[in-house]
């Protein structure tokens, strides 16, 4: 199941809003790279750009956190470093053994999940405080 951006997703805060929509393009495009069998080498640097940008926008996030004194920013930095070890993993298999269409459609499943998850249970949270500060 592709993440598609609509205005359910928005957190409120335009920063974030505009990674997260950045975010979802990259990740359906690693994915359609995988359900493609693109080569490993297109594949890569998906991952590589996928993996400076969750950073940057993990990094980017927790930082309004701090500055705002959001109250559960442990709880979202221990799941940005869950998703950061989750696409370390993934690189792992890509270098290691490559993909199969069952690896493709349970690392998609994964990722939808947790991004599903976190943007409207933890994110939206943010956008909510952050209206009250």
């Amino acid at each position: 199941m592709d993440l598609i951006w609509d205005k359910m997703w928005s957190v409120g805060v335009d920063k974030i809003d505009r990674q997260h929509k950045e975010l979802f393009n990259r990740i359906n495009l690693l994915v359609c790279s995988m359900k493609n069998a693109k080569g490993k080498e297109e594949m890569i640097t998906t991952l590589n750009f996928l993996e400076e940008y969750v950073i940057r926008h993990f990094n980017d996030e927790e930082e309004i956190q701090k500055k705002n004194n959001y109250p559960n920013y442990e709880i979202q930095h221990k799941e940005h470093e869950i998703f950061k070890n989750n696409l370390k993993e993934l690189r792992k298999v890509f270098e290691t053994t490559g993909v199969s269409t069952l690896f493709v459609i349970s690392e998609q499943q994964k990722m939808s999940h947790w991004w599903r998850k976190h943007v409207i249970e933890l994110d939206k949270d943010i956008g909510k405080f952050l209206m009250d500060v």
